[in-house]
Formats: structure tokens, sequence, C-alpha cells
């Protein structure tokens, strides 16, 4: 007689036939189990009719292994084994792991997320890297068809399956050479028109950020449009021309190249910063990893990182102009 196959695999029950199999005794089998011998008996039963073998005889020392049983205990053994690492939560060690995370971003977002944690992953993770690859329209799709891992953006991305972590919200500060006469006076909007712009387009498919909010702002003259923030220092270090930027790219630029940040008069909504990642990944403990650690920085109660408090920007007369990061307005720009 052939034995039958159950339509779905019991392990608590295969998992008695292998403590069965070491105990060769029902009743030590039971104790070892914690259950009553009766119950262990029905169990025996249940497993006879399974593989339709006794698996388990009476001998004149005591039960003794059938055959078929002495062919069981090493495969059994192994595929209990096999089975319950399968259905266990994968734990991470990240000496182990090998992985190079593909993500979409600006620099901005590579500067301001990215470059503060990079030491963190150099140092716990031996075997993780990270790839970027510049924001675009296609960016959202390429993370839904897993050609990317990881997206950073100024706003909250909409798609099949996506999930996303607020990491911050942003407003803005102009920028310029430390002795331009912007910093003489609190400029207004018609000031800023009077100056050259150094200008910054997020990628394809994206509009000027400034003037859909400002259209006014769509007369001013553009001396110069780039992809990259990071340019913007170099492009303002001669010449009249003025910058707008998101308010951490602009302090960050101005330490590191002896510019000036003054306080921008347009009224621009903040924007907010997200993480996202696809749903195909939330279970994974390596992506789990890779967004709490580029999290980590922006956790301090509000997600402001580095400019929590209220930060007031000196104008030439003397008067401030208080910024303040408390409400979470809707994004605007995509940076």
């Amino acid at each position: 007689m052939v034995g039958r196959l159950p339509q779905h695999t019991d392990f608590t029950l295969l998992h008695h036939l292998l403590v069965l199999i070491e105990m060769r005794s029902v009743s030590r089998a039971a104790e070892r189990l914690g259950i009553g011998q009766p119950a262990m008996s029905r169990i025996l039963a249940r497993l006879r009719d399974q593989f339709a073998d006794a698996l388990l005889v009476r001998g004149p020392r005591g039960m003794t292994l059938t055959p078929r049983a002495e062919a069981l205990s090493g495969p059994l053994r192994n595929w209990l084994r096999d089975g319950e690492n399968l259905l266990r939560e994968p734990e991470l060690n990240l000496q182990q792991v090998r992985r190079s995370f593909h993500l979409a971003s600006t620099d901005y977002g590579a500067l301001t997320v990215l470059a503060p944690t990079l030491a963190q992953i150099e140092r716990e993770a031996l075997g993780i890297g990270l790839t970027v690859e510049p924001l675009s329209d296609a960016s959202v799709r390429r993370l839904e068809e897993g050609q990317l891992d990881l997206l950073l953006t100024g706003w909250d991305p909409q798609g099949t399956g996506l999930q996303s972590r607020w990491l911050f919200q942003e407003d803005y500060l102009g920028l310029a050479r430390a002795d331009h006469p912007v910093h003489g006076n609190r400029p207004s909007a018609d000031d800023l028109l009077r100056w050259p712009h150094v200008a910054t387009s997020i990628g394809e498919g994206f509009g000027d950020w400034i003037t859909d909010e400002r259209p006014d702002m769509a007369d001013r003259r553009v001396l110069c449009r780039s992809e990259s923030f990071s340019l913007t220092p170099y492009l303002l270090a001669e010449g009249q021309a003025v910058a707008i930027l998101p308010r951490r790219a602009a302090r960050r630029f101005a330490s590191a190249h002896g510019l000036r940040t003054f306080a921008v008069p347009l009224g621009l909504k903040p924007f907010d910063y997200y993480l996202s990642w696809h749903e195909r990944s939330q279970d994974d403990p390596a992506t789990h990893w890779m967004v709490a650690t580029l999290a980590a920085a922006f956790e301090d109660g509000d997600g402001t990182g580095d400019v929590q408090e209220t930060e007031a920007v000196c104008s030439g007369d003397g008067r401030r102009d208080g910024h303040s990061a408390a409400a979470r307005t809707s994004a605007a720009p995509i940076t």
C-alpha cells in the first residue's frame, strides 16, 4: 500500500514523528513533548495511517523502528530543519550581506541624506554599497518595476505598492557672494528680479519649481541653469548672480565656499522630503536597515535634523527673518 500525502504539510505532526523515532517509546516521546500518553498514542495512529506503515513495533527490548521509520530518520530531520529555516524570519548579518542598493535622487538628496550616513554604512556593512542615479520622471515607474530599490524625493510619490517614510521639512534661503549687494538691505521680490540667477533644474520631465509658485519670477534673468545643486556655489563665486536653494543646501554651500545666505521674500511654501521603497522589500531585513540608517539623522522629534530650531537670518539692516519648520506643508518642488 502506498502512503498518502496530506493536502497540507503539518510540521507539528512530523516533528512528533521525529521525536518518536528518536525516543523509540510512546511514553518517553509524550514526556519530552509535554503531552499525555493517550494523546501520543493517537498521534502515532495518525502517522501510521499517513505513512501506511507501523513505524514503531514491539520487540523483545521495547519498541523498535520499522525499516520505513529507519529510512525516514535522517531525511525527516533535515527536511524539518530546512522547513523551519524557510518559515523563520530571516536575521540580518551585516558582515555577510553583499548588496548594492540602487537609489534615485538629486544631488541635494545625496548631500542631505546620503552624505551624513555613508561613514556609518562603511563602518557597519562592509558588503553594502549604494548606486545613485539622477531623479527623473521615470523614477517612480523604475521603483515599481524593481529597477530601483529606493527613492529620495521632495514629494510623497504615489505608485503601485510604494511605501514612504517622511524625513524632514525644508524651506528656502538665498545664496550669493559674501560681499554681494543683495546683503545690504532686506531684498524684495522686485530686488531679486534685478539680479541674474543661477537656477537648478531638477531633471528631465520637471519644470521650474520657483516659477510654478511665483509666476512673476519667470521674468528673472537666468544666467545659468544646471541640473546640479552642487555646481551652484562655483557658479556664484564671481559676478552678481544669486540663487534660491533649499535651506540645508544653501547653509552647506555658504559654510564650505565662503558665501553668504539671505532671507527669501517670495513666500515659497516649504516642502516635505521622503524616502520611498516598494512593498516587495517590506520584509527584507537589509532594506529595513538601510531605511532606518538613512532616516536616523532626522529622528529628532520633528524630523528636521540639524535645523530643528527656528532659524533667524539677519539682513543687512539688522532685521531678523524667522523661519520655522513646524508645519508639514504639502510638497511644491521636487528636490
